[in-house]
C-alpha cells in the first residue's frame, strides 16, 4: 500500500513538473444566425468563422520558447468542417528576443493585417469586397515576425507551391490547368500599432498563382468613442494558363474600403463603403465597378457573447460583372442559374459566443 501510495504521489511529481514546463490553451468561437440575400431563401450562416483551437508554448530558458497551434474551423448549424482538417492553423515553431519563426499553414500576412481595416473582419453580409486572389491562410509555408520596435514589427512569409510537375498531364493526356502555374508565394508586411494609430503596408505573391502578386496599404485612428479606417488593395491576377494559351480570367483590380465604428455603451455601430473597380483582360473591354454599402450593430451581453445585426447593398454596374466576381454567386430560385442580380441585398442577424 505504501508503495502504492508512493509511486502515485512520484507521478504527481512527474506530471507537475511537465505542466510547469509547458502551457497549453483551448479556445474556440461559436456563432450562428439567419442570413437573407437577394435571389436567395433564407439561410443559417455566422458572422465570424467557427472553429475551436489549441495552442501551447514550452519555455526552453534563455528567453526562448517552443510553439504549436491547431485549429479547427466548421459550420455550426450543420456542424460540417470547411477547408482542410485543419484549416484554422496547424503549425509549430519557436519564438524568442528574435522575434517568432513559425512552419506549416498559417494567416496570410496581407490579409491578417490589412482585415482590421474592414469594421466588419472581412466576414458577414457587411464584408468589403474580397479581391480574387484573397487567401486567409496559406499552407506549406514558414512565416517569421518581428518583435515589437516602438509600435513596428516586419513580417515575412515564403509559400512552396504544390504544383511541382509543369508538364503534368491528366489520365487522357491533357495538360492540367495548374500546369504553368506552379510558382512559390512570399510575402512582406510592415504595419505600426502605438496609441490610437494603426497603418500597414504588405506585398505578397501566392503560391501556384502563375505570379499573380496583391498590395495594400492603410491606416486607421482612434479618437473618443469613434474609429476610422481608410484602406487600399491592388490585385494582378494573371489567371491560370493551359499550355501556351494567353491565361484565363486574367484581371487587375482596385479596391478602396472607408470603415467608421462607434462605441456606444456596450454596444457599437459599424459602417463601411466600399468600391472596386474591376479590368477583365479577356472578358469585356474597359473597366467596370462595384460599390457596397454596409451597416451593422453589435451588442456585448458580456465579456463572451455578442448579439449582431447588419445590413448591406451591393450595386453592380451591370449583371456581367455580377456573373464575373468571386463571392457575388447567387442561385435562381426557380432553377439552379446563376442569378441576374446588378443589385445585391443581404440581411444578417445572430449571437456569437466566445470561449
Amino acid at each position: 500500500m505504501k508503495r502504492n501510495l508512493l509511486a502515485l504521489a512520484l507521478l504527481a511529481s512527474l506530471a507537475g513538473t511537465a505542466f510547469a514546463q509547458s502551457n497549453v490553451t483551448i479556445y474556440g468561437i461559436v456563432d450562428n444566425g439567419f442570413i437573407k440575400e437577394t435571389g436567395s431563401d433564407i439561410t443559417m450562416g455566422q458572422n465570424v468563422l467557427n472553429r475551436i483551437g489549441f495552442k501551447g508554448s514550452e519555455d526552453l530558458g534563455r528567453g526562448y520558447k517552443a510553439t504549436f497551434q491547431l485549429e479547427k474551423r466548421f459550420t455550426l448549424n450543420d456542424g460540417a468542417p470547411t477547408g482542410v482538417e485543419w484549416d484554422g492553423a496547424a503549425n509549430v515553431g519557436i519564438a524568442g528576443p528574435f522575434g517568432a519563426v513559425r512552419l506549416g499553414r498559417v494567416n496570410e500576412l496581407p490579409t491578417e493585417t490589412f482585415r482590421k481595416l474592414d469594421p466588419f473582419n472581412q466576414e458577414s453580409v457587411g464584408s468589403m469586397l474580397l479581391g480574387s486572389l484573397r487567401s486567409a491562410r496559406i499552407s506549406n509555408t514558414i512565416r517569421y515576425d518581428s518583435p515589437n520596435f516602438s509600435g513596428f514589427r516586419f513580417g515575412a512569409s515564403y509559400s512552396l507551391g504544390e504544383n511541382t510537375d509543369k508538364d503534368s498531364r491528366n489520365e487522357t493526356g491533357t495538360r492540367l490547368k495548374l500546369a504553368d502555374a506552379d510558382n512559390d508565394g512570399y510575402a512582406i508586411s510592415l504595419k505600426y500599432a502605438n496609441g490610437p494609430l494603426y497603418a500597414v503596408a504588405n506585398w505578397s505573391r501566392l503560391a501556384d498563382s502563375n505570379d499573380s502578386a496583391v498590395w495594400n496599404l492603410g491606416a486607421f485612428y482612434k479618437f473618443g468613442p469613434a474609429k476610422v479606417s481608410l484602406g487600399y488593395e491592388k490585385t494582378h491576377d494573371k489567371g491560370y494558363k493551359l499550355g501556351s494559351e494567353k491565361a484565363l480570367k486574367e484581371s487587375t483590380q482596385d479596391n478602396w474600403i472607408l470603415g467608421l465604428q462607434y462605441a456606444i455603451g456596450a454596444g457599437r455601430i459599424n459602417a463601411s463603403f466600399n468600391y472596386m473597380e474591376i479590368d477583365h483582360a479577356r472578358d469585356w473591354d474597359g473597366t467596370k465597378d462595384i460599390k457596397k454599402y454596409s451597416l451593422g450593430y453589435e451588442y456585448d451581453l458580456s465579456k463572451r457573447t455578442t448579439l449582431y445585426a447588419m445590413i448591406s447593398h451591393s450595386d453592380f454596374e451591370d449583371t456581367e460583372l455580377s456573373h464575373s466576381v468571386s463571392g457575388f454567386y447567387r442561385k435562381n430560385k426557380e432553377s439552379d442559374t446563376i442569378a441576374t442580380n446588378d443589385h445585391i441585398t443581404g440581411i444578417q442577424f445572430g449571437m456569437t459566443h466566445r470561449f
